[in-house]
Parts: C-alpha cells; sequence; structure tokens
C-alpha cells in the first residue's frame, strides 16, 4: 500500500471519527439522559450531616437526599476537610447511601403555597412554565413558588411526548395555545418561564403571540455555543462542536443524532417582551457572550450566579433567585 493511500485512509478514519464524535455530542444535547447522583452520609445530628465529597455535594445552596419514601433538605456548606463535607440540615439523616436530588419537589401537590382559585374573569397574572429537554415537568416546580406568593396562576407545558421535547416545533404550538387560553380566561397578564430549551421555546413563543415577560433559566440562546460549550465541558476539539451543531440543525445528518428531523430553531429569538435571564458563570452551556448580546437590547436584564450548573441557579441561592423574579415581576 502506498504512502498516499495510508494517508487518504487515515484522513477518511479521522473524518469517520469526528462525525462520530459529533454524532454523540449532538445526541447528548436532544435526548439528554436524566442526571442522577448519590450522597453518602457519614454521620449526622439534627440539624447537620457529613457527607462524603463529590461534586455534588460540595455544591453550595439548597438541595434534598432521599431514601425509603423519606427526605432530608439539605443546605449550607459549614466545611469541606478533604473528602467530606459538613452541611446544615432540616433533620437526621441516618448513614449509609440516599438520593441526591435537586428538584426537591416531586409534584404540584408538593410546592409550597396556594394557587390562586377565585379568579374566574380576574385572572390578573398567569405564568406559563416550560421545561428542558432531560427532566420533564418536574423541573419548574422550583419557580413556582415565588408568582404563588406573587397571586399569579401557573401551568405547566409537558412536551416529554414531542419527538424533540422542548426543541420540537409543536412545543411551540403549546406554549402558543396555553397563552390564548389564559387570555380567554381574562389574564391580564401572561408571562413565560422556561429552563434550558424550554426558554428557547418561549423566546419562539414570545415572537408569535403577544406576553408580558419572559424568564430565561438557564437559556439555551444558541444550539450552536451550547454545543461548543459541551465540547469545551469535555476537554474535546472545538472543531467537533461545529460538527455536532450541524449535525443536529441539517436534515438527514440529524439521523446520525437519532433524531429524525432536525432543529428548526437554533438561536433566541427577539422579541419586544420584556425579558430577565438568570444564567451561571459555571455553566458551559450558556456562553457569556451570547448573554451580553441578549441584553444589549433593550428591556432585557439578566442576573448571573456563580457556582451553579445549569439549571441549578435556584439552588446556589433561592432567595436571591427568587428576589430577581419578584424585582421583574415589578416591573410588567
Amino acid at each position: 500500500m502506498t504512502g498516499g493511500r495510508i494517508a487518504a485512509l487515515g484522513t477518511a478514519a479521522g473524518a469517520v471519527g469526528t462525525l462520530g464524535l459529533g454524532a454523540f455530542v449532538a445526541r447528548r444535547l436532544l435526548f439528554p439522559t436524566p442526571y442522577s447522583a448519590t450522597a453518602t452520609v457519614r454521620a449526622a445530628t439534627p440539624t447537620e450531616a457529613e457527607f462524603v465529597t463529590t461534586r455534588d455535594t460540595r455544591l453550595p445552596g439548597t438541595y434534598r437526599i432521599t431514601r425509603d419514601g423519606q427526605d432530608v433538605r439539605v443546605q449550607d456548606v459549614l466545611d469541606i476537610d478533604g473528602d467530606t463535607v459538613r452541611r446544615r440540615t432540616d433533620g437526621p439523616a441516618a448513614g449509609g447511601e440516599w438520593g441526591w436530588d435537586a428538584l426537591l419537589y416531586d409534584g404540584l401537590a408538593d410546592v409550597p403555597g396556594d394557587e390562586p382559585t377565585d379568579v374566574t374573569g380576574n385572572e390578573p397574572t398567569h405564568v406559563v412554565h416550560v421545561h428542558g429537554q432531560s427532566l420533564g415537568p418536574r423541573q419548574v416546580l422550583r419557580g413556582i413558588p415565588v408568582w404563588r406568593a406573587l397571586g399569579a396562576t401557573s401551568e405547566v407545558v409537558d412536551t416529554t411526548d414531542l419527538p424533540l421535547r422542548s426543541l420540537d416545533p409543536g412545543a411551540v404550538d403549546r406554549i402558543v395555545t396555553a397563552v390564548r387560553a389564559a387570555r380567554g380566561r381574562g389574564a391580564t397578564r401572561v408571562v413565560l418561564q422556561g429552563w434550558s430549551a424550554g426558554a428557547l421555546a418561549c423566546s419562539v413563543a414570545a415572537s408569535r403571540v403577544e406576553v408580558d415577560g419572559l424568564v430565561g433559566i438557564s437559556p439555551l440562546l444558541s444550539v450552536s455555543s451550547a454545543l461548543r460549550g459541551a465540547v469545551s465541558g469535555a476537554h474535546l476539539p472545538a472543531f467537533v462542536g461545529t460538527v455536532a451543531a450541524r449535525i443536529a440543525t441539517t436534515g438527514v445528518l440529524s439521523r446520525l443524532a437519532g433524531a429524525a428531523a432536525p432543529v428548526q430553531t437554533t438561536a433566541w429569538q427577539a422579541s419586544a417582551t420584556p425579558t430577565l435571564l438568570v444564567h451561571s458563570a459555571a455553566d458551559a452551556l450558556v456562553a457569556e457572550a451570547d448573554v451580553a448580546a441578549q441584553t444589549a437590547r433593550p428591556g432585557t436584564r439578566a442576573v448571573a450566579f456563580r457556582t451553579a450548573p445549569h439549571t441549578l441557579e435556584w439552588n446556589e441561592d433561592p432567595e436571591r433567585w427568587e428576589r430577581a423574579v419578584r424585582d421583574f415581576a415589578a416591573t410588567l
């Protein structure tokens, strides 16, 4: 075999490898596996617990651990000593392995606060909540109590049955339908609150139907930027992100990522809707440059958190998160 043929085979093999990596990264964006984690309790008192140090147990903020129908709220990090993290808790936790949960609530019935009920013909504010790609409706529940405290009604748009979930064109149709139904019930203000890809879908909906406010939590501002961030976080070559973006957004190629059709909306849709973007400096999927480009537009503001991974800004500091939403709601 000649040197030229060997080089050609090597180039072809490299191209196939790059395409395979790109398809893998694109699939992770389109069909991510729901994140799950465990936490091991070494010792505990009624108000504190010592955990084995992991990426999750050292994160500041509010979480919970669950086991056999019991759950314990995990709060401030008090001390980190090598492989042990000591944290405040709201009750005793027996030693051993627990499930680690950032979503806190299992369903609407668990969400604090009462949903306004006497709103027939007089529904001042209605909030439509939209989840992202992997976690389903539970993801949005942390964002409901602040609106209940403000007297707003809420509904959750579920996209888990759609081929591309919240990146599916059908997700936007459902959001638009929910907005029009709320107007029909007499809502004077309608706010969209989306998480990750759900926020992107909300931006598209806001360009199709009038809404009074838009809150994006870890908003997917650009599919290409998110894929480049994911590749960087995985320490893969940058060009793999470019290939992944092409696969996710191109017909036929999208099938390599397991999608029968490509993603049609690949970037945040600008509108005149007052907008709040809540993001984190530690989130590789939301580029600071993309946030800056949006906040340069009139009517768009951003609140940045420091340590939260993707969509965990509420957990980092619930009081600050809810204050940001309240302050934004006061301007509508």
